[in-house]
C-alpha cells in the first residue's frame, strides 16, 4: 500500500471542511464561522463514520433551514472540495445523519497512518493551530500562607496540561504564577507565627482571633525557637511576615517540583504596588472618567462594561480592595504583548470575571483575548464513602497527602478525568488500585502490554524487522479498524483539547484506546504462524503504544514500560 504523501491526514480534512464552508457561506449568502468554531468529533458509533461535524446545527439559524437541509449543503460543497483537492484519497464518502456530516476514511488512509506514527513518532499529533502565537496561562496561585489544598492541585494538574496541549499546538506559552506576597491575609500568617514562637518560648501569647491554626505553623515556630531561641522576640511583625511567607513558598515549590511542574515566570503583587503600577492603572480609569468617590470609597464604574454592579477599588480606610491589583495585574500582561491571555481561577473567584474583563475593556484592552476558566473543587472518597476534608481546627487535607498516597501520576490522571468546570469525586482507594476500573492504570497497562509484546517478539523472532516492508492490507479484521480510526483521530483529539482549552479530552481519548487495544488483544493474536499477518499487527500495536505515550506525555503522566 501507498502511503498518504505528505499532508497530515487531520490538516488536509480540516482545511478541506474549511474552503467546503467558505463555499457554502458564499453561496448561501451568509457569514462564515471562524476555522476555530469548526469542530470534529469522533462518533461513538462505528457506523456513523470516522469523524462527525456538528457544524450545521450552529448554522442552521442564519440559514433559516432545519440542521438536516444545512448538512447536506455543506455536505455537497465538501465532497466536491474533497474530489479536487489533495484530500481526496483520504476519504471514501461523506454521509449527512440527523444533521450530522460524518466522513468515512479510506482504507488507504487507514493504513497511512500506522507509516505516519513510525515515522513521526513522538511528534505524531503535533499540530499547527497556535502557529507560534503567544499565549500566558496564570494558573493556582494559591496566597503563600499554607500548604497547597487539594483544589489547589486540581488547578496544578488542569493548567500544567493545559500547557502542554497548547505547546503542542505550536502555541508559545508562558506559564505564570500570580504570588500574593501582601495584604491581610499574609499578615495574618506573620501574627499567628509569632504568637506560636512566643508561647513555645513560654509566654502567654494571645492567638489572632481568625489566624491560622495549622499544625504547619506550629512547626515553624517550633524550629525557629530552635534556631533562634528568644533573639526574635523584639523582632517586628514583618520579619515573622517574612519568614513564615518565604519558608510556606518553599513549600509550595516543593510540591510543585515533585509534581513535574515548573512555572515559567513568578509575578508578585507586592511588585505591582511598589513599582507604582496598580497606582497607574487606577490614574487611568480616573482620567476616563470612570471611578467616582462615594460612601467615602472610591469605585470602579464596571457596570458601564458588562458588570452587574459599580465596584469598590479603594476603601474608606484608604486600603486597596483585591480588585486594584487584579485590574493592574491584568493590565500588565496584555503590555506584554500576549496575543491571548488564560486564566484558571478558583470557583471562589467567579465573581471577579466580569468585573476584571470590565476594567480590561475600560482601559482599552480587547477583553476577548481573555478567557478566564473555573476550575470547580474536589471531594474525596475511599471505596465510595466521603472522606472529611478537615481533620481538625484549622488543618485540611493537603495536596501533598494526596501525592503520598496515590503517587502522581494517578494525581495528575485523576484530576482530569472530568472537565474543569465539573465537580470532581477523588476516590483514594480507586486510584491506588491495580486494577482495570482504575483509568490511569488501565490505560498505563495497555502502554506496558503493548512494550511486553514487541520485546517478547524481538526475543522469539528478531528477524522479523529485517524481512522488508510490512503489508499493512492484511489488517482486515474489525477490531483491527477500530484501532486504526482511533489512532487517525489522535491529532484531531490533540486539536480540540487546545481549541476548547479543556484537556480532559485527552483522557476521554486514551481510555477509548486503551480499551480499542484492550478487545484487539483479547480478540486476535498478534503473533501466529502467519508470519506477514504478524508482523503488520506488530506494527500496529507499536503505532498505539507510540499514540498512549504522547497521550500521556500532554498529561504529564509517565508511560511505563512494564508494571
Amino acid at each position: 500500500m501507498t502511503p498518504v504523501p505528505s499532508r497530515h491526514l487531520d490538516e488536509a480534512l480540516i482545511e478541506a471542511l474549511h474552503e467546503a464552508v467558505r463555499r457554502w457561506a458564499a453561496s448561501a449568502g451568509v457569514e462564515a464561522p471562524a476555522p476555530s468554531a469548526i469542530r470534529w468529533d469522533l462518533p461513538k458509533e462505528a457506523s456513523l463514520g470516522d469523524l462527525s461535524s456538528p457544524l450545521a446545527f450552529a448554522l442552521a439559524a442564519a440559514r433559516r433551514q432545519p440542521p438536516p437541509v444545512v448538512a447536506e449543503e455543506i455536505a455537497g460543497h465538501l465532497r466536491a472540495v474533497l474530489s479536487a483537492g489533495s484530500a481526496n484519497r483520504l476519504v471514501e464518502r461523506v454521509d449527512v445523519a440527523r444533521g450530522f456530516i460524518n466522513l468515512f476514511f479510506s482504507r488507504q488512509a487507514l493504513i497511512s497512518i500506522v507509516h505516519r506514527i513510525h515515522r513521526e513518532r513522538g511528534q505524531y499529533g503535533r499540530g499547527r493551530l497556535g502557529a507560534g502565537k503567544s499565549i500566558l496561562v496564570e494558573f493556582v496561585s494559591a496566597n503563600p500562607t499554607g500548604p497547597l489544598s487539594v483544589a489547589h492541585g486540581r488547578q496544578a494538574a488542569e493548567g500544567d496540561a493545559l500547557a502542554r496541549v497548547l505547546k503542542f499546538q505550536g502555541y508559545r506559552v508562558t506559564t505564570e504564577y500570580y504570588l500574593n506576597d501582601e495584604g491581610r491575609q499574609i499578615e495574618l500568617l506573620g501574627r499567628s507565627l509569632r504568637a506560636r514562637y512566643l508561647q513555645e518560648l513560654g509566654r502567654d501569647e494571645p492567638f489572632p482571633e481568625d489566624g491560622y491554626r495549622g499544625s504547619y505553623v506550629t512547626d515553624s515556630a517550633r524550629a525557629l525557637k530552635h534556631a533562634q531561641q528568644d533573639a526574635w522576640t523584639d523582632k517586628p511583625l514583618e520579619a515573622f511576615i517574612a519568614h513564615g511567607m518565604a519558608e510556606q513558598l518553599a513549600e509550595i515549590r516543593r510540591d510543585f517540583e515533585r509534581f513535574g511542574l515548573r512555572f515559567d515566570r513568578w509575578s508578585s503583587q507586592r511588585w505591582f504596588r511598589t513599582s507604582g503600577k496598580i497606582d497607574q492603572a487606577l490614574e487611568q480609569l480616573r482620567s476616563a472618567g470612570l471611578l467616582y468617590e462615594a460612601d467615602g470609597a472610591t469605585w470602579f464604574a464596571s457596570s458601564k462594561f458588562g458588570d452587574d454592579k459599580d465596584r469598590v477599588v479603594k476603601k474608606q480606610s484608604g486600603e486597596l480592595t483585591y480588585l486594584a491589583p487584579d485590574i493592574a495585574y491584568h493590565a500588565w500582561k496584555f503590555q506584554q504583548g500576549y496575543d491571548r491571555i488564560v486564566n484558571l481561577w478558583g470557583p471562589d473567584h467567579h465573581g471577579y470575571i466580569l468585573r476584571v474583563k470590565a476594567a480590561m475593556t475600560a482601559l482599552g484592552w480587547p477583553a476577548e483575548r481573555l478567557t478566564i476558566r473555573i476550575v470547580q473543587l474536589v471531594t474525596l472518597s475511599r471505596g465510595g464513602k466521603p472522606v472529611p476534608m478537615s481533620k481538625r481546627e484549622g488543618e485540611f487535607v493537603t495536596f501533598r497527602e494526596i501525592l503520598d498516597e496515590v503517587g502522581v501520576d494517578a494525581t495528575r490522571y485523576f484530576y482530569l478525568v472530568r472537565t474543569m468546570d465539573s465537580h470532581l469525586d477523588f476516590d483514594l482507594e480507586l486510584a491506588k488500585s491495580k486494577a482495570q476500573d482504575n483509568p490511569v492504570y488501565y490505560v498505563q497497562y495497555a502502554h506496558a502490554r503493548i512494550c511486553s509484546i514487541l520485546t517478547y517478539a524481538g526475543r522469539q523472532i528478531p528477524w522479523f524487522r529485517r524481512l522488508g516492508p510490512v503489508d499493512l492490507a492484511r489488517l482486515t479484521e474489525p477490531e483491527e479498524r477500530l484501532l486504526l480510526r482511533h489512532l487517525c483521530h489522535f491529532p484531531v483529539a490533540a486539536r480540540t483539547c487546545a481549541q476548547q482549552l479543556e484537556p480532559h479530552g485527552m483522557t476521554a481519548y486514551l481510555q477509548k484506546l486503551a480499551e480499542l487495544f484492550h478487545v484487539f488483544y483479547t480478540k486476535q493474536r498478534v503473533i501466529t504462524e502467519d508470519l506477514p499477518r504478524s508482523r503488520a499487527r506488530l506494527a500496529l500495536i507499536s503505532a498505539a503504544r507510540w499514540v498512549l505515550a504522547n497521550g500521556l506525555g500532554l498529561l504529564g503522566v509517565s508511560a511505563p514500560r512494564r508494571m
